[in-house]
């Protein structure tokens, strides 16, 4: 029972995590009046030249699902909500990959020092939380087993959950008019982390119908083993969960190519944690994990014998029982993102932009594109309207809003805001939400002090020359 019970803590950390991170936004990068616009290319400087941030002065959340929605395998009839496992499988693709994510900002802190350097601080509770369904998994209920005679399906399910605190400090210095260089170091203090080291189950099935299934497993955690401990208080021991340490940097540029013309490249969470607190391992050993089922005995069932099926599935379990062993420390890396964006100025408030993003993590690259225009209509409303794709979702309409009454700061920033909104005002947001696989939206309040978005003929101080 309490290893059940240490599996159930386990998926629910995977499946939506107490805060959670990975996030991908086409919106956001070029919504510059934000300070929080320097998360996604630390040489970004935003309009403001001080700001401040308090908890919850900015939020985002966010689902995925590269696979299926809602509505490929749920149905209505009669009143009543169905499931169609045969709908679901023609809907999934090989790796089904789900993602529910949360960010959340403690604290915030931005100053433009002088011309050329500005300076930001931040502290964040950050995860990354992903769920791998295999498609062959849904299809042995779909389709039963007869289309994997003489094959082998893989029924390997994955899962990754990072939960942490970042505290970072970043630079953004303009080399010239021109070229402007970034970084940020960030100190990380891991929380929670649930991690599949290896995973491999295959059934197969011979032309005899004798079905043998195989594989092995093996899951690290780190602060989830002594949640389900009797009398263990978890807000008593909270120091507990800070003992994991790790550093990561980001790092960024931009160049001014023209008057009209803007370029930038930035390479966000590069680095890792080492997770060394309440360190547990499960494991199914793959030398001793494989049982071959023949068949079913029709005499022992003819006489009852009951034995028999209990004993069927008592060696089954002992087969595939997880050992659970106190491990070491380990490490893991956080999920590295790139972003490549151009801008084209039409006018001296409105901008064209592009992005181009993607995320590397464990084997798995997952790009995205995003295009946008922006209007800043003086120093109190600057707008975005975006079209996203990213993690096989083609009907993103975006938008975003900054609401700018120093020292308030007013945003709401999502990918799928304009579908959302009109949903909402037909009052049918589930509709929408059940027929998407990507969904976001980052909202909050900030102090903002000092607009800074004028363009300048003569941005940085130069020494007077003497005259002779």
């Amino acid at each position: 029972m309490i290893l059940h019970l240490r599996f159930k803590i386990i998926l629910v950390v995977l499946l939506v995590g107490a805060n959670a991170y990975a996030q991908m936004e086409g919106t956001m990068p070029f919504m510059s009046s934000l300070p929080q616009v320097s998360y996604y290319n630390p040489a970004f400087k935003p309009a403001y030249r001080f700001s401040v941030g308090l908890p919850g002065s900015s939020i985002f959340a966010q689902y995925t699902n590269n696979g299926f929605t809602y509505n490929d395998f749920i149905s209505k009839e009669n009143g009543l909500l169905v499931a169609d496992i045969g709908k679901l499988y023609n809907a999934m693709r090989d790796k089904n990959y789900i993602n529910a994510n949360i960010q959340v900002d403690l604290f915030r802190f931005s100053l433009k020092v002088n011309p050329r350097l500005y300076l930001t601080i931040n502290a964040t509770v950050k995860g990354y939380n992903r769920l791998m369904i295999p498609k062959d998994a849904v299809g042995l209920f779909a389709n039963g087993t007869e289309p994997y005679i003489n094959k082998t399906a893989s029924l390997s399910p994955e899962g990754e959950a990072i939960e942490y605190l970042e505290t970072g400090v970043g630079a953004a210095y303009s080399i010239n008019r021109k070229l402007t260089i970034g970084g940020r170091l960030k100190f990380l203090k891991g929380i929670m982390n649930a991690t599949t080291q290896s995973a491999a189950f295959n059934l197969t099935l011979a032309n005899t119908y004798a079905i043998t299934v195989s594989g092995g497993a093996d899951v690290l955690t780190s602060g989830i083993h002594n949640l389900s401990q009797s009398g263990y208080d978890a807000g008593k021991n909270w120091s507990d969960y800070l003992n994991n340490t790790g550093f990561a940097v980001d790092l960024g540029g931009t160049y001014e190519v023209n008057d009209k013309i803007s370029v930038g490249l930035s390479l966000i969470d590069l680095g890792s944690i080492s997770w060394s607190n309440d360190v547990y391992g499960y494991k199914i050993d793959p030398a001793k994990s494989a049982y071959t089922f023949e068949g079913i005995s029709a005499k022992d069932l003819l006489n009852g014998n009951s034995n028999y099926s209990t004993a069927l599935s008592d060696s089954i379990q002992k087969k595939f029982k997880f050992e659970e062993s106190k491990r070491g420390s380990y490490s893991v890396a956080l999920p590295a993102k790139i972003y490549v964006t151009g801008s084209y100025k039409l006018s001296r408030s409105v901008r064209v932009n592009a992005l181009f993003f993607a995320e590397q993590f464990k084997g798995r690259f997952m790009p995205g594109f995003s295009t946008s225009i922006g209007k800043e209509f003086g120093r109190r409303l600057s707008t975005s309207i975006s079209y996203t794709i990213s993690n096989n979702s083609f009907n993103s309409l975006g938008a975003g809003l900054s609401l700018n009454l120093p020292p308030f700061q007013i945003h709401l920033v999502s990918d799928n805001l304009i579908p959302l909104s009109f949903s909402a005002l037909a009052k049918d947001v589930n509709s929408y939400v059940n027929s998407s696989n990507y969904l976001n939206i980052r909202t909050g309040i900030n102090f903002v002090f000092g607009w800074d978005k004028a363009p300048e003929k003569q941005p940085y101080p130069t020494q007077n020359k003497s005259k002779k």
